[in-house]
């Protein structure tokens, strides 16, 4: 086969061209993404910035206790109904999810209404405006699971083309609802309430989107007035079992970023804390260029397993492993050397502190573009419960010794005297903790991703080979 004709095949995959396609649509994606986080950081300067992360960041702790696994549990276990032609499977699964969403979306609210501002005034000596922003910030969950279960069906059909269309759709709402608030005041308080709007407004969107083009399948979706009807006699608990493990080990690796995340605001400042949330969010710009990888082999590695089909799986599963590995150290020692240009010359000179920062965390980089594709693997291989010992065990590892060391740098800095006499050491220390925070996150990711990987990789090549032996006798 001459060359022309292998490219030919190659881009005639169903997989390859998904993959392109959603690619292609990251584009849009990444220049709404990198717009809006590029407004909010210029014009709210470092602190306010930091108080804007951590009120998102207490959110984002207070998701951790939702044990229910909604998002992962559906997009590993819908694309295993489509691909069985499960009919009756698919409503369950949409009633329980959206059931479920009423009972989290509704109690997160409350509960932190309650117990947000007497947390973070614990925690910030008496400040509880964080809390309340946080609680504030809770009314975007409902709508906002609600939509990610429309981009999970689409998903799960592995309708890319309409997955692009409504999440570049829902980026535009975005910076569009962004740009609103920072024209009125570019406060915490008018970023949340931009995000209730964005996230009322994208919820109606993907319900629209649902709704038309549900029946455009081999196996399509029920309409929406069968999944409400579903909602009370579903038996919900059937699926939490599997969404309770996921659940655990989400949430713990969102635990690796937001308890660094509030430790450096505790105990190196609110701008410290700025400086490490914008190193986060320069890190998503470039991983938008993988993630549509991720999006692809989010469905097709759970649908695989579901035909047993172990030998392919692996072969093609360790051909994206290896190309995304020498693609990413690339790229991303290429992205740290440009950090010093970028950073001032886009986000401004009152970011030049966060240089270090961003730097640092080329490395959470290339390991999360690694580390990305093995996710649904150990998912869909069932083995949640090592990769959760694994993930408890680093927390320990790394947390503890991070927490010590950032403590012990902030008592330093203060026998060094006044805050009035001591300006700009403190400047100098709201880096060097931002610093610390990042290789914290750099350990957490590194040592996790690799032990996982020792423990799905083998999994799967012992799977691929009783399916070799079965076919051969």
């Amino acid at each position: 086969m001459v060359a022309s004709d292998r490219l030919r095949a190659f881009f005639g995959k169903k997989f390859v061209r998904d993959t392109l396609i959603l690619q292609v649509g990251k584009v849009g994606i990444t220049l709404f993404t990198f717009l809006s986080a590029l407004l909010v950081a210029r014009l709210m300067g470092t602190r306010e910035y930091g108080i804007w992360a951590l009120a998102q960041s207490v959110l984002s702790i207070a998701q951790a206790f939702n044990l229910t696994g909604l998002n992962t549990s559906i997009s590993t276990q819908l694309p295993m109904a489509v691909g069985a032609k499960d009919e009756p499977e698919i409503l369950n699964l949409l009633a329980a999810y959206v059931k479920v969403s009423l009972y989290w979306g509704i109690g997160i609210t409350l509960v932190l209404i309650v117990v947000g501002p007497l947390l973070t005034g614990l925690a910030y000596n008496g400040d509880t405006h964080i809390g309340w922003l946080a609680a504030l910030l809770s009314l975007t969950v409902l709508p906002d699971l609600l939509y990610s279960l429309v981009t999970s069906a689409f998903q799960s059909q592995r309708s890319m083309r309409r997955l692009v269309i409504l999440t570049n759709l829902n980026q535009f709402v975005l910076l569009a609802c962004t740009l609103v608030a920072l024209m009125i005041s570019a406060s915490p308080e008018s970023m949340v309430l931009s995000r209730i709007a964005y996230s009322t407004s994208t919820f109606f969107m993907a319900l629209w989107f649902y709704q038309r083009y549900r029946g455009d399948y081999a196996m399509p979706y029920p309409p929406i007035r069968n999944v409400v009807q579903r909602i009370g006699s579903v038996a919900s608990r059937r699926y939490l079992g599997f969404g309770f493990l996921n659940a655990v080990d989400k949430n713990i690796a969102s635990f690796y970023t937001e308890i660094p995340l509030q430790i450096v605001g505790i105990y190196a400042g609110k701008a410290a804390a700025g400086y490490l949330e914008l190193g986060f969010k320069a890190l998503t710009i470039p991983a938008t260029f993988a993630s549509a990888l991720f999006d692809n082999i989010q469905a097709v590695v759970p649908q695989a397993i579901g035909r047993r089909d172990f030998i392919q799986l692996r072969r093609n599963f360790l051909r994206v492993l290896t190309a995304l590995g020498i693609g990413a150290v690339i790229f991303y020692v290429l992205f740290a050397l440009a950090v010093p240009i970028i950073v001032p010359l886009i986000f401004s000179r009152q970011w030049i502190p966060a240089i270090p920062v961003v730097a640092a965390l080329a490395v959470y980089g290339v390991v999360g573009t690694v580390g990305g594709i093995i996710g649904p693997l150990y998912r869909g291989l069932n083995l949640m419960r090592p990769v959760i010992i694994i993930k408890l065990v680093t927390m320990a590892a790394i947390l503890l010794p991070g927490w010590w060391l950032l403590q012990q740098r902030a008592e330093a800095a203060n026998t060094w005297g006044t805050i009035q006499s001591m300006t700009p050491l403190l400047a100098l220390g709201s880096q060097s903790g931002a610093v610390v925070g990042a290789w914290i996150v750099n350990g957490l990711l590194v040592i996790s991703a690799l032990l996982t990987a020792f423990v799905a990789l083998p999994t799967l090549r012992r799977k691929a080979e009783e399916q070799s032996s079965t076919q051969a006798n």
